[in-house]
């Protein structure tokens, strides 16, 4: 008796293979007949037949590895998106009367489930049998007809990248930048695998996609991948570094800020962030080196005569630790003159930018200020055998320097109208030349100032 059950049992199991094998025919078939049916009115109860026996077949052990199965499960997938897809055109019409904003709309909200499973399978597809995927692919390139079949799951991977871009641009659209990166991203592979050639254009715009979407992981992912791909730019570089130090990662930053200036030696973008680190880390002589080299490939460039006009400033009046001043270094009358030469050329290369046209002109007027303040101490300290002479001398030249730094910042306050700093500042200065009213006048901005 035993022996018989055995018997029974083992006989049993070729038709449960032949069972699921059966179950992705009747898959096979409910798709060509909803296929059929796309020309008149498509019917969608074939098409969850397709699915649901095409889901039954990927749950068996013997059918779930067959590149076969994927490839009925993409078509099968694409085709529900696409009828979601016209179903949400169709919901759009009674809001959006032009046709190619209305399908716009309809790719930033249509949902995306059955879109990406169709992908998935495609990807299972490479993964499984790469010479098949492979074979699907030349026919994009012009290769051998395949099956009708084959030749169907080819044009499905074509519609897949067409269709990655339009959802693309419009999640994009809609300002859904984290998936507007992922389908640009999506778009630009399956256009270099159909092609043989690297899709720069889609890649930079998942980039551009990430950097807006604020994904600081996904925006180090994508352009480290134009890297690898050796299509990268400065631009890649610039990102990276950038998210790098958003996600507090400064030897990694430092890193790819290291690589982009050996390949990009003229980028000025990647100069300056340099030229930052090395100011961070105490290296003034460095950073200049950096900044007016800068300066000799973009001459007209306010923002590099701002930052230099800083670096001067800030090595004229160095801080301690606690941020208090320290000691005046032996070249201090220099040194402001440097900085002041540079501010100026960035006033009067009168940069585009409001909030660095601003800051060229109050930190003139600071500089004019902070200088004449240092006078006025040097005079306070000196012997009372110096004073008369002296002393007369630099109370006279402190002076000057207050009334130099009082148009720079009443210039700056036409800017910024509200500027506490800059308020302050005048206010003392209007004191200090005798300007009565004008200090008055400051003293009722402080009211409002912020």
């Amino acid at each position: 008796m035993k022996k018989t059950i055995q018997i029974l049992a083992l006989a049993a199991l070729p038709l449960l293979g032949v069972a699921q094998k059966n179950k992705v025919q009747n898959a096979w078939r409910a798709l060509n007949d909803y296929e059929s049916t796309l020309k008149d009115k498509p019917d969608v109860s074939y098409l969850m037949k397709a699915k649901e026996n095409i889901d039954l077949a990927l749950a068996n052990d013997e059918t779930k590895n067959q590149a076969k199965t994927y490839a009925y499960k993409c078509r099968i997938m694409y085709n529900l998106y696409q009828y979601n897809l016209r179903a949400e055109q169709k919901k759009l019409e009674a809001t959006i009367a032009d046709k190619n904003a209305r399908m716009e709309a309809a790719y930033g909200s249509t949902p995306l489930l059955e879109f990406e499973e169709a992908g998935n399978a495609l990807d299972k597809i490479k993964e499984m049998d790469p010479k098949y995927f492979d074979n699907i692919m030349n026919v994009m390139k012009g290769g051998n007809m395949p099956s009708d079949d084959d030749l169907k799951l080819a044009n499905v991977a074509a519609q897949l990248k067409f269709e990655s871009s339009n959802i693309a641009v419009g999640k994009y659209k809609a300002k859904d930048f984290e998936k507007s990166s992922e389908y640009f991203y999506k778009s630009a592979v399956l256009n270099s695998l159909m092609t043989g050639k690297k899709d720069t254009a889609g890649f930079y715009n998942a980039c551009i996609s990430a950097q807006k979407s604020k994904n600081l992981t996904k925006m180090v992912d994508y352009n480290k991948k134009m890297i690898d791909q050796k299509i990268a730019s400065p631009y890649n570089y610039q990102t990276i570094y950038d998210a790098k130090l958003g996600l507090k990662d400064t030897l990694g930053a430092n890193e790819y800020l290291k690589a982009g200036r050996k390949l990009y030696p003229n980028d000025v973008y990647l100069m300056n962030r340099e030229t930052e680190t090395f100011l961070q880390a105490g290296q003034q002589d460095k950073a200049l080196a950096n900044l007016q080299a800068a300066i000799e490939k973009e001459p007209n460039n306010p923002q590099l005569e701002l930052v230099l006009g800083n670096v001067y400033d800030n090595l004229a009046n160095p801080k301690g630790k606690s941020g208090k001043d320290t000691t005046k270094p032996a070249d201090f009358d220099n040194l402001v003159t440097k900085a002041a030469e540079h501010y100026q050329k960035a006033i009067d290369l009168k940069p585009a930018n409001q909030e660095s046209y601003f800051n060229a002109l109050y930190n003139i007027g600071a500089l004019y200020n902070n200088y004449g303040g240092t006078l006025q101490n040097q005079a306070n300290n000196l012997p009372l055998t110096q004073a008369k002479t002296k002393g007369k001398e630099l109370e006279a030249k402190s002076q000057e320097y207050f009334k130099k730094a009082i148009p720079y910042l009443e210039q700056a306050l036409t800017i910024k109208a509200d500027d506490r700093s800059c308020v302050l500042a005048l206010r003392k200065l209007y004191l200090l030349t005798g300007n009565e009213a004008g200090a008055k006048t400051m003293g009722e901005k402080l009211k409002t100032a912020k």
